[in-house]
Formats: C-alpha cells, structure tokens, sequence
C-alpha cells in the first residue's frame, strides 16, 4: 500500500467465483437502539490498523483495502448488517467514520431520511470539487447539495432518465454498437476495448457522432478525440488516489496542491475543456440554424436543448441555461466510461470462461436478430431474459461496485435495531447477502438461471427472495442521486454483449487461468486475461482477415 489509507489499488487479484464466507447479515441487533459494532476508529488512522489486512475463516487473508469483493462481506460477515468502519477521504470526520447496511430493507429507511437535497457518492470526489471551484466552472453546482444542484439535475435528466427518453437513444446505441463489436480483437486488453467502446457509444448518443475511440488503427480517430479519451481515463484513474492520499487531503486544507493532484487537475480540465467545446459548437450550430445529421437531431444534446429552451420560452423559472446546458452535457460525457465498462468486462470475464452459458446467449441473441431483421437496436430494447440474466448474474458474483449507494441521514434513524444519528454517512453494503449460502444455492457459481422467470417466482414467500430486492439489481446507485444515464448505460451494455457473442466465439487463450486479477479504482474491473476471437459472422471474418497471423490485439482462431 503506497500510502495508509489508499483503498483503491490497481494490483487486487481474486478468483472470479470464490467468495469465502457465509453471512450472518440477518441477525438482529443484540440490544435495540445500541450503535452499530465495527472496527474501532482512531483519528487519521481511522480503522486502518485493524482493517486493511483482515483474516478469513479459511485461513487466508485478504488485503481488504484493495480486494473489495471479499473485505467488506467479510465486515458484514463479523459484525452483522449494520456495523461501522474508518475510512479517511471516504468516510466523514477525522476518523472516516462511514456506517454500512448490508440489507436492501433496512436501507430503504436511509433513502427517506436523505432529504430535500441529498448527499451522493459524488460528494466524496473533494478533488474535483476543489477543480471546478478553483476555475469557476459551473460543474460544480452538480456536486453540491443545494438548490443549483436540484435545479440541474432535475433538468439534464428529462431527456434521459424517463424510460422512454432513454428507449430514444436505442436506435443510435445499436447502430454505433454493431461498428464498434468488431473492433474488439484488435486490443490486447478486452478492458481498454470495453472503456474504448462506451466512449463511443455515449459520445454516438450525447452529441450524435462517432469518435471511434474504440478503434486503434492509425487514422480512425481524430488527435482530439482520442486526447480526451486518454485525459479522461487518466482523471478516472487519479481521482481515487487523491481522494485517498494524505499529503493531497494535507496540502488541500491548506490551499495547496499536491503533484498528485496536479496531475489530476491536467487530466480533467484537458477532459472537460474538449466536452465543453463539443457542446459549445453545437449549441452554436443550433443558434445559427445550420441542419444537424439525423443522429445529432436525435442526440442527448439536442433533446436537452429543444427540452429546456422550449422551457424557457414558455416563461417556465427553471429552464437550463446554455451554460448549466454545456455543464450537464459535459460531465455526462466524462462520467459515462467507467460503471459501463467495467459492467460489460466483467461479463465478458464470465462468458470467456463459461463456453455453454455464451452458446445459449447467443442463440437468444441470433433468434431476436432474425425477428426484427438484423436490428441491434429492437433487440437491446426487447429485454432478452437470458441476456438479461447474465447481466444480472455478473452483478451478483463479481459487482462493479461493492458499495453501491452512499447517503447522509439528515435525521436519526434505526437501522437493525442499532441508532444511527442524524449527519451519519451510511452506505448500502450489497455483496455479501448475495453470496449468502443461506439465500444463493451454489454461490460461488456463475449462473444466469437464478434469475430467470420461473427462478425468481419460485423464490417468492422464501427467505431467498431478498436477493430479488431492486437496490441489490444494479450498480447505479437510488434515490434522487441515482445515475441519470442508468438506463442508457443498460442498452450500451446489452449492446455490447449482444454484439460480441453474435459477431465472435470468444475464449480465453490460455484455458488453465483460474484466476481472473481486479483492480480498483472509481469502479472494480476485471484485469482480463488474453482472449480468443473465432469470427462468426461475415462482417467479423473480414475482420479477422484483416489481421496478422496473432491478430493486431485478441489472437483471432483460423
């Protein structure tokens, strides 16, 4: 560990299927309104000296700072669903202290304790903050908990967070994803393709081009555009070594900077000085009346802006300003890689190494094309079950997230008969119930069956049917914090799978690997393993054709 309270290293490495404990996360306080058990917290240190390595009931031991699938069930698994840890730069006050709920039920009454204006996770980036305020930016307002930030957010989700506004950006989601799926064996890094490929799929959707990211050959992408997506990948990188590095938290108080944070400051502004310039240019465009492509017509960008300038016109207080316009659009643009793609490789992960699970996939995914004419776009509209399932699966055995929802309690609440003042950070613990052997038969299993149809009723009326709770379902966050490009990000993740399994038989090179690497950064993805490419179809065999004989990236089968 670089430094003591660095939580989120790039080096974890876990088995994809292994969870070693059982929970105990039901179990009800011992003495009703008693705080929470825990580590103990000391200041600065928080429970560092007690939490970074923690034992396992195998035996084995976990550097749980950075092996986060197992850390924070193993805390559930000692202390029960509601217990305590010290975090600095993530948690609150001097000790980083932060409470954690491991039940969906109980967590329920933290969302109606949230308040007017609610805290969420995007609170703790006080590195950007510091950015944003330093340069004026208005940016910032979105990472306050004030009326400016009601007043943006509730204006740049009208024309994405409605089911139907998002089902709108389907027909540019599956064209965009139907190029890009073929780009995939010229990485030697499945990773770096998926976080390529969502840029490409939400720029295609925010602003109604392609910047082809997610192709590496010479030419494809503009200087500019892969500028940014190099800027951005490297804030998204930083930013949680700031948020946790003591000299930067130290140097920060004081109104100093620092070379961590400088680099991180580049990063960012180089991100969002290109987002704000697209945006600019085409809020420019509109004003001159010049036409737009038939993709930018149907982009988030000119939905927003025919939505709020229609507002204003209308005489209606809250319309966006073109400024508040380009900072909404702008941090989408930036914000949009990482729970995405690291959702889509950690399926991919899954997939490589379950050969039937893939097959079946993929006769879903063949049957649904055949049915609406080759449309990518009607299919990842259609809710497949079993694509769905996969999804679903994934996020239960190997989450993007561990700790999907953070929120502060603006009045004392009881949670599992334990006391939770007024001004607590609670966060929503949502691993360790679902790899719970009491509720999830075979566990420790990759499969998608759990969650079809006839699996979810038969659990209904069963202890089991908690996993079924709808905050343990996704990685975006609840309440009126949830991501408002959830539902977007969903259809680009059926998108790319979709894409990938019809257009390629994927493997992994070397088919002894039982161990899959993570890394943890402002998500937890999947260090992949080499893949193997077979083409499927005939614009893939092109591809493939294309290629040396080892391929340019992912080694292509003859």
């Amino acid at each position: 560990m670089p430094t003591a309270c660095r939580i989120l290293s790039r080096r974890a490495t876990a088995v994809v299927s292994r969870t070693r404990h059982k929970s105990s996360m039901i179990a009800p306080a011992s003495s009703p309104s008693a705080p929470p058990p825990g580590f103990p917290r000391l200041p600065l240190l928080g429970s560092l000296p007690w939490f970074s390595n923690l034992s396992l009931p195998d035996g084995s031991s976990v550097q749980s700072l950075d092996e986060q699938h197992e850390s924070w069930a193993e805390g559930t698994r000692r202390h029960g669903p509601v217990w305590r840890v010290g975090i600095p730069g993530l948690g609150k006050g001097i000790s980083g202290d932060l409470t954690l709920c491991a039940d969906p039920r109980e967590f329920v009454k933290v969302l109606q304790a949230e308040g007017k204006y609610p805290y969420g996770a995007i609170q703790l980036q006080w590195p950007f903050i510091v950015w944003a305020t330093k340069h004026g930016r208005t940016v910032g307002k979105l990472f306050t908990r004030s009326e400016d930030w009601r007043h943006i957010r509730h204006g740049m989700q009208k024309s994405i967070l409605p089911p139907a506004a998002a089902a709108g950006y389907a027909a540019i989601i599956g064209t965009t994803g139907r190029e890009v799926v073929l780009n995939a064996p010229l990485w030697d890094d499945a990773g770096s393709f998926m976080s390529r490929a969502s840029f490409d799929l939400f720029a295609g959707l925010a602003l109604g081009r392609r910047i082809r990211a997610s192709d590496p050959r010479p030419g494809a992408s503009l200087p500019e555009d892969e500028r940014f997506c190099v800027d951005t990948i490297e804030a998204l990188d930083l930013l949680p070594d700031v948020i946790q590095d003591l000299p930067s938290i130290a140097m920060s108080s004081l109104g100093l900077e620092s070379p961590m944070m400088k680099r991180y400051f580049r990063a960012v502004s180089g991100a969002l000085d290109y987002a704000e310039a697209q945006v600019r240019e085409m809020l420019a465009r509109l004003d001159a009346a010049e036409p737009l492509s038939t993709a930018e017509e149907a982009s988030y960008l000119a939905s927003t802006v025919r939505t709020q300038r229609a507002a204003a016109a209308a005489g209606a207080a809250d319309a966006l300003t073109d400024d508040e316009i380009v900072a909404s659009v702008s941090v989408a643009l930036v914000a949009s890689v990482d729970t995405t793609s690291s959702i889509a490789t950690w399926v991919l992960a899954h997939l490589a190494r379950e050969p039937e699970v893939q097959q079946r996939l993929r006769e879903e995914v063949a049957a649904a094309l055949q049915q609406h004419a080759g449309s990518l776009a009607a299919v990842i509209e259609e809710e497949l079950p079993y694509l769905k399932a996969v999804v679903r699966e994934t996020h239960r055995l190997t989450p993007a997230l561990v700790i999907s929802s953070v929120k502060e309690v603006d009045a004392d609440i009881d949670l599992a008969g334990h006391r939770i003042p007024a001004g607590s950070l609670v966060a929503l613990e949502n691993h360790s119930l679902q790899m719970s052997e009491a509720l999830v038969e075979q566990p420790r299993a990759f499969r998608p069956e759990r969650w079809l149809a006839g699996a979810v009723a038969e659990r209904k009326g069963t202890p089991a049917e908690l996993i079924d709770h709808p905050l343990l379902s996704a990685p975006f966050s609840a309440g009126a914090r949830k991501c408002p490009g959830s539902r977007v990000a969903t259809l680009e993740v059926r998108a790319l799978i979709a894409g990938l399994v019809h257009n390629w038989r994927i493997g992994l090179v070397d088919e002894r690997q039982a161990t899959v690497p993570y890394r943890c950064q402002t998500t937890i993805a999947p260090t992949m393993p080499r893949l193997r490419y077979e083409p499927l179809t005939e614009e893939s065999r092109a591809v493939a054709e294309g290629l040396p004989p080892r391929g340019g990236g992912g080694v292509c089968a003859p």
